[in-house]
């Protein structure tokens, strides 16, 4: 693995310069420091500089300065911070000299939509926006069209969000993390190993003891709870016993007469009638179902213990069931796929008419299985990818499903994203707030995160809880 060194004068923009960095040489680690040395080593170098009103970064490649790009503040639309004008000058820099495909330009590593809602929000036009995308942040022109429709979204979700007559609405998150079987591509706090069950009695246990101090935050805050999700994991993994004990709390803590309460069911192999009726009883109103894909192979060799024909039947489930709003994941560029997987996936998926379906694209997870052993897997390439979203995408909005929300993770396939499509008036208020970052979430359990949301000063924090669930009983004795 080849070693990329990254000086950083005058800042301390680690993660930023090294988020960039990556998009040019994937899977190398990455040197830090603070002072150029006397003689370069060999290799490329990241040389970055931030000024009172211009950041710069130089590529130097064996001793040998080969590119430079300098961004100056005043240059920016709204003034961007330096930050984000750093970001911006070592993509050029390296742009010009190692060069990749970026479909997202260099707005790697931050949330693309939350610019686009600045510039609408300070009235640039739509033709504006546009062109800003693509001069100076290099998006195509199919992502920059994707980002201005889901910013828009936000916007409008934000206002529903804060025309509830609740006096600060603030989102809920209860983590479950437990799978019958972990997926390769899967790196979350979860436990899978049947033979533990009573970890889960103690988890639920634990996590039940953590609700009282949830309620005080949200006292303090003045807030009330405008949506709920149980998330995970699979949190239908959880026996009847404690499934209904814990809807039963969050139903006398949270009650949830009326709200968006969302349970991330998730894998089909769980699905009982019986549990189906427990969520229906404690008040949840939306409900997902995840495939990922419809191909039986390719679910064997990413470690599903489910097949197509278990996913339909879980979903008819469901509608039994009384859900008038399910969701379900696909997953483009898995391994072996090809686009003509993603066209029968999504021809079954849409004979459904489910209310929300989510596209991801498939992110190789550093601790996960796949990455420790990713020369055994074929996966496709950037633009067998891309085929593969723009196959998903037609299909949604085909069948009236547009996008709402979108995200981005690390070392995505292709560099893509992750869009939430939904039937008008079904979407997921919390996924908005959360994802888009407008709304306070406090979050419960192993690996939950609280984060804390300051709109009138553009401000977010974040609270952590240890991943590990057995780590979390222990500590919660």
């Amino acid at each position: 693995m080849v070693a990329v060194t990254c000086y950083l004068i005058n800042h301390n923009y680690v993660n930023e310069v090294q988020t960039v960095a990556q998009l040019f040489s994937p899977g190398n680690c990455f040197v830090y420091a603070s002072t150029p040395p006397a003689q370069y080593p060999s290799g490329y170098i990241v040389e970055t500089y931030v000024f009172e009103n211009f950041v710069s970064a130089i590529i130097i490649k064996d001793g040998n300065g080969i590119a430079r790009h300098n961004t100056y503040f005043c240059e920016l639309p709204l003034h961007l911070s330096s930050r984000r004008a750093l970001m911006l000058a070592v993509y050029h820099a390296l742009q010009n000299t190692i060069g990749a495909y970026t479909p997202w330009g260099a707005l790697t590593g931050i949330r693309p939509t939350k610019m686009v809602r600045e510039w609408l929000e300070n009235s640039y036009s739509h033709e504006k926006i546009i062109a800003l995308m693509a001069d100076p942040f290099c998006c195509t022109e199919e992502k920059a069209h994707l980002a201005l429709k889901v910013a828009e979204a936000e916007i409008e979700l934000t206002r529903r969000i804060y025309a509830s007559q609740l006096p600060t609405p603030i989102g809920i998150y209860i983590s479950i993390p437990f799978c019958p079987t972990r997926c390769a591509y899967c790196s979350f706090n979860v436990d899978h190993k049947p033979a533990a069950k009573d970890i889960e009695e103690q988890y639920i246990t634990k996590l039940i003891q953590e609700f009282p101090a949830t309620v005080q935050r949200l006292r303090e805050l003045g807030g009330k709870v405008s949506s709920i999700y149980i998330g995970g994991g699979t949190p239908t993994a959880l026996s009847d016993k404690l499934l209904e004990q814990l809807l039963e709390t969050v139903y006398t803590e949270f009650p949830s007469k009326g709200l968006e309460f969302s349970v991330e069911a998730g894998r089909p192999d769980t699905f009982t009638k019986s549990k189906l009726g427990i969520l229906r009883r404690y008040g949840v109103n939306r409900i997902a179902v995840n495939p990922q894909t419809l191909n039986d192979s390719t679910l064997q060799i990413i470690g599903r213990k489910h097949t197509a024909a278990d996913f339909f039947r879980a979903f008819d489930m469901a509608r039994d069931a009384g859900f008038k709003c399910i969701n379900t994941d696909i997953i483009a560029g898995l391994p072996g796929e090809t686009p003509d997987d993603m066209h029968r996936t999504m021809e079954g998926i849409v004979k459904l008419s489910p209310e929300n379906i989510t596209v991801h694209t498939l992110a190789i997870k550093r601790a996960s299985r796949l990455n420790a052993a990713l020369e055994r897997y074929s996966l496709p390439d950037a633009k067998t990818t891309e085929t593969m979203l723009g196959i998903a995408s037609a299909a949604c909005r085909n069948a009236g499903l547009e996008p709402y929300y979108l995200y981005r993770q690390k070392n995505m396939v292709g560099m893509f994203e992750n869009v939430g499509y939904s039937k008008p008036g079904h979407e997921c208020l919390y996924n908005v707030g959360m994802m888009a970052e407008t709304q306070t979430v406090l979050g419960i359990g192993a690996g939950a995160v609280s984060k804390f949301v300051d709109l009138t000063n553009n401000k977010i924090y974040r609270e952590f809880n240890v991943k590990n669930p057995e780590i979390y009983v222990e500590r919660n004795k």
